[in-house]
């Protein structure tokens, strides 16, 4: 009797069990969330694999996805990673404040280049020594493995420990480069896959790799990124102005349910970034381009002016986001690992090997390059920060994508990838995730001058609609200054030098020339007036050629009084030259002058 209230088809029953079995873990997490995070010193993601274990056809079995999805389990997964990394992509350059790309752009070009190349050559060694593999199969599967995740990145810097314990320039260059890298992965990967097809004609495959790649890819999706934001942008400020939005029909985002709802279109904006990541990824993928590149690009551009932040400043958009769908990919994670083929024999996979190349990939793949080429890395003030950037370097959400795009896009044989990438991702999350509160002995929490407002914006409380924009507006236009005064670049002092040695010789010059005509007064006043005091007095001057500069007697005269002739004592010409001399001396203050 209860047929048409309860369905039958296994496929909505088992939908409809990860439903409760989701809405139940996220509630009981955010009970004992603060415990957690800031007693346990476990990360989210840690946690949100134990449970997708638990849950997962390994121990509880209470969801197989491999039954559920089929052969289709591939692309789900890729899907679901590139949703996941393409927001946090977003949401890490929506949070870095104003220019800070180009402001940083030395500390992020290194990190984006010799340091990101070292990790793709280290960790293709590491496969290389360890499992035997060839060496373009050795490239592809590090090239997946090469850029740090912005989900366990965040997860690392963002929080309570992280403020507290972590410096903000640290946790700006973390946010940026794992933002970035993330959408760079893409031309390790396509180098590989190019020389792997053409082992004979390598000049042809990187010419493929070339125009296919950098140029359609990675600056197309530059463009796309910036002109999607950028109208995105004006669009909403043009509706704002005129009063076209109509809220209610923007708040059904789930994503809009967790901000701060005192101030009026809060929601509108956070929904906004959800909407402009969307559109970016959709658009990009369908026309082959790089997703996540654009999307990272695209929350750059949103926050140029300091407009957008300061209307999603009290949202905590990043900590919304980690807290909806991070919680949600890991567990997913943990319950569709290859469990089984970690220790594959016919696959050349043991267990003791996994370990060796995670305890590999975890001490050789980063943290020697940053700490070489830290000096190269302002962003980076000590060793010590460099230790911790060069650490926490985490594999995760953006390592599944990539593998799965190889498995599905480039038909690489999933047996030979899958396996590796998934140990290393749940080795870092343990370890990376775990690991954070030991570097509280060691590394202390300094703000930079430059981005110390910025923060201090970011975590001021609201007082209503009017009082939260203006102190938003106000704060804005502090780290605007602040930026201004204490944030000019080596850049800055060049372009600004010639202008500055021009006044300086102008005010030289007229230095001179003043010192020279009060030169010609007094010696005109004294030979009619004083004769005898100044030939007196000149007998403790010291005399300066007349080939001298007008500089160089400056620098004689420089440290004589300021007095004007007329208030020096009168001489008595009938006393002799002693009184005379002591005269001028109880009217002058005796200075030692330089030798000249």
């Amino acid at each position: 009797m209860w047929d048409e209230l309860i369905p039958s088809d296994p496929y909505l029953r088992t939908t409809h069990l990860i439903y409760l079995c989701l809405g139940a873990f996220i509630t009981l997490f955010g009970l004992v969330s603060l415990i957690i995070k800031e007693r346990l010193f476990m990360s989210e993601a840690m946690v949100a694999i134990l449970i997708g274990v638990l849950i997962g056809p390994v121990v509880g079995k209470v969801i197989d996805p491999s039954s559920l999805f089929g052969s289709s389990l591939h692309s789900i997964s890729l899907e679901f990673s590139r949703i996941i990394i393409g927001i946090q992509c977003m949401a890490c350059g929506v949070d870095l404040p104003g220019n800070y790309v180009f402001r940083e752009w030395i500390s992020i070009a290194i990190l984006l280049g010799p340091v990101m190349i070292s990790m793709w050559l280290i960790s293709a060694l590491g496969v290389y020594v360890i499992f035997g593999l060839g060496v373009w199969d050795c490239l592809i599967i590090a090239a997946c493995m090469t850029p740090t995740d912005p989900v366990l990145a965040n997860s690392i810097v963002k929080g309570k420990f992280a403020e507290m314990h972590i410096p903000l320039n640290v946790r700006l260059i973390l946010s940026a480069e794992s933002g970035a890298n993330d959408g760079l992965g893409t031309p390790f990967l396509f180098l590989a896959v190019y020389l792997l097809r053409h082992p004979n004609e390598p000049a042809y495959a990187v010419g493929q790799w070339t125009y296919k790649v950098l140029i359609y890819q990675v600056l197309l999706a530059v463009v796309i990124g910036t002109v999607v934001a950028y109208l995105a942008q004006i669009a909403l400020k043009t509706a704002v102005r005129r009063e076209f939005i109509d809220k209610e029909s923007i708040l059904s985002f789930s994503i809009a349910l967790a901000v701060n709802a005192n101030v009026d279109l809060l929601p509108l904006y956070v929904s906004l970034i959800t909407i402009v990541q969307l559109f970016i990824e959709g658009l990009a993928s369908l026309i082959g381009s790089d997703d996540i590149l654009a999307s990272f690009v695209a929350g750059n551009v949103l926050t140029w002016d300091l407009w957008f932040n300061q209307k999603v400043s009290s949202t905590q958009f990043q900590e919304v986001i980690d807290a909806l769908l991070n919680l949600t990919f890991f567990v997913f994670v943990g319950a569709t690992a290859p469990w089984s083929s970690f220790n594959a024999a016919e696959h050349g996979l043991e267990i003791w090997k996994l370990l060796l190349f995670a305890l590999w990939m975890l001490t050789l793949r980063r943290v020697p390059i940053v700490l070489a080429l830290q000096r190269w890395i302002p962003a980076l003030k000590n060793q010590r920060e460099a230790f911790f950037a060069g650490w926490f370097g985490p594999i995760g959400a953006g390592a599944i994508f990539y593998a799965h795009l190889a498995v599905v896009y480039l038909e690489y044989p999933e047996e030979k990838i899958l396996p590796i990438v998934y140990f290393i991702v749940v080795s870092s999350v343990l370890v990376h995730g775990g690991s954070v509160a030991l570097f509280n002995l060691s590394l202390t929490r300094t703000q930079t001058s430059v981005y110390a407002n910025w923060e201090n914006m970011r975590q001021q409380p609201d007082n209503g609609v009017e009082g939260g924009m203006q102190l938003h507006q106000a704060n804005s236009l502090e780290f605007r200054k602040s930026v201004d005064n204490e944030g000019s670049s080596i850049i800055d002092v060049l372009v600004n030098a010639p202008a500055t040695m021009k006044a300086a010789l102008v005010r030289l010059k007229d230095a001179n020339q003043t010192l020279a005509e009060a030169d010609a007064a007094c010696q005109g006043e004294g030979s009619r007036s004083r004769k005898g005091s100044i030939a007196s007095a000149s007998e403790s001057v010291p005399t300066i050629p007349e080939e001298r500069k007008p500089m160089d007697r400056e620098i004689a005269f420089g440290s004589l009084p300021h007095r004007s002739v007329a208030s020096l004592p009168k001489a008595d010409a009938s006393a002799p030259k002693a009184d005379a001399s002591s005269k001028l001396e109880e009217g002058v203050e005796q200075k030692s002058l330089p030798q000249v």
